[in-house]
């Protein structure tokens, strides 16, 4: 019966300790998305040559950087399974070098798994909180 105690214990333990893993990153992507204040002005689409880097905020968020240091947020329109798990995404292109909000995106699994298509949604230029525009 002590056994048994001690068990359920620890097994109590580590669904709180991953309970409060699964917090910790959903308050590290919230933190993450209050350093970007919204400036109003969206594109439907950016020029792939200029995206210098991106970052998966979250299953919804992803932050493009262009040539020039302009920032734009694209906020999916449904949660991407996978894509902040992966933390990496692949497109295909149209023809015109462009992405845009009509594309759709999938996360690049290095583990086998396989995750469908996901919709972009509209391109948000965002300047760091505190910063003006440029």
């Amino acid at each position: 019966m002590k056994l048994h105690r001690i068990a359920l214990a620890a097994a109590a333990a580590s669904v709180a300790s991953l309970a409060l893993a699964g917090a910790s990153l959903a308050a590290s992507s919230e933190e993450k998305l209050a350093q970007y204040q919204p400036t109003g002005k969206t594109v439907n689409c950016l020029d792939t040559y200029q995206i210098k880097e991106t970052d998966v905020i979250d299953n919804q968020n992803i932050l493009f950087r262009t040539n020039g240091n302009k920032l734009y947020m694209n906020h999916l329109p449904h949660r991407c399974s996978g894509l902040k798990m992966q933390d990496g995404f692949s497109y295909t292109l149209r023809g015109l070098n462009k992405l845009c909000n009509v594309d759709v995106i999938t996360p690049i699994s290095t583990g086998g798994a396989v995750y469908g298509p996901c919709p972009l949604g509209e391109f948000e230029e965002v300047t760091k909180a505190g910063k003006p525009a440029q």
